[in-house]
């Protein structure tokens, strides 16, 4: 069954382009999981991340598709299938993959599927596949706020009432939340991005960049060409005395962790764990240790009697590694 769709929506991209193609569209403006990073919400994207794709400094074909984004991909199907009985009523996949606003056509969003009575609903999975634990940001019903904005952004592309988040979080299961519109909280949210769209986006003014966009810089620039560049009239000397103050401080926290850790070791003794108000605090137990391989090979290869093999062939690509030096003064 495929429901009808309000008018207001403009289609972008259907269900029948590939996914190369689907994302070639969202670089047209800014979609659903562009929000959370342009607002600050993403642990994986940066504002600068955002910008750089929709620029074209880097493209989104550069990007590794993670274990996460796998699992959540071929879980989809299954959680739309499941948000049919938890909604208690129809839900199917929209007509089209990615609609636009009808005034504001940067303004985009790829909704999952859509109820009969015209909400959306978004599937999700969390924590699955990190082996940490329960995510933070869903208990006592709430909602990661960088999923809450997505919910959001996509309920102001469609004009619709509601969205109906389907997820599978690590140590809850499959849990339903239901996030209504809320006009005050999508204006606040529609100001801001615009502001930031206008800025970076329209005006091409590059945004600062993030602990996690180090990844993207490697893709972006992956082989030093050996050249040597002045940076004098740059940001380099401010960026380069905050390094040499955050890793002095990283140093100096490193080393008074270290020192609450010798003194926690001493107080154990013996003992493994240790209680703080009546609750485990502090463990110290056995690790196993590390395999050696290049040891397990060499013998394995003497008892076959074959060659030991060459491990320069099963180096991985180089990596570029950044260095930054004191200078006199």
């Amino acid at each position: 069954m495929t429901a009808t769709m309000p008018a207001l929506a403009v289609p972008v991209t259907g269900w029948d382009a590939t996914d190369d193609e689907w994302r070639a569209d969202r670089t047209r403006g800014l979609g659903g999981s562009d929000i959370s990073a342009v607002l600050g919400f993403s642990a994986y994207r940066t504002p600068w991340d955002v910008w750089a794709e929709k620029t074209g400094t880097r493209s989104w074909a550069d990007d590794d598709a993670t274990a996460a984004s796998n699992l959540g991909t071929a879980l989809e199907p299954w959680l739309i299938g499941q948000a049919t009985l938890l909604v208690g009523q129809t839900v199917a996949q929209t007509p089209y993959r990615m609609y636009a606003h009808p005034v504001h056509g940067w303004r985009l969003c790829s909704p999952d599927g859509e109820t009969a009575d015209g909400r959306l609903v978004e599937a999700k999975t969390a924590g699955l596949a990190s082996g940490w634990g329960t995510p933070k940001g869903w208990d006592d019903g709430a909602v990661p706020l960088g999923y809450e904005f997505q919910c959001r952004w996509s309920m102001h592309v469609m004009d619709r009432p509601a969205v109906e988040l389907i997820a599978l979080v690590a140590g809850m299961g499959l849990i339903r939340r239901t996030i209504w519109r809320d006009l005050a909280v999508e204006d606040d949210m529609v100001e801001q991005v615009a502001a930031w769209r206008a800025i970076h986006i329209e005006d091409g003014v590059e945004p600062p960049l993030g602990a996690v966009d180090n990844k993207a810089l490697a893709a972006l620039y992956p082989v030093p060409n050996g050249k040597e560049t002045d940076l004098d009239g740059t940001d380099a000397e401010e960026l380069h005395a905050a390094y040499l103050a955050a890793r002095d401080a990283e140093k100096a926290a490193k080393q008074a962790k270290e020192a609450a850790g010798a003194a926690l070791k001493k107080i154990l003794g013996p003992d493994e764990k240790g209680q703080l108000g009546g609750r485990t605090a502090v463990t110290w137990s056995s690790k196993t240790g590390h395999v050696d391989w290049p040891r397990l090979v060499a013998e394995l290869a003497a008892a076959a009697g074959v060659p030991m093999p060459n491990p320069e062939l099963y180096r991985k690509p180089a990596t570029r590694s950044l260095s930054v030096k004191e200078l006199p003064r």
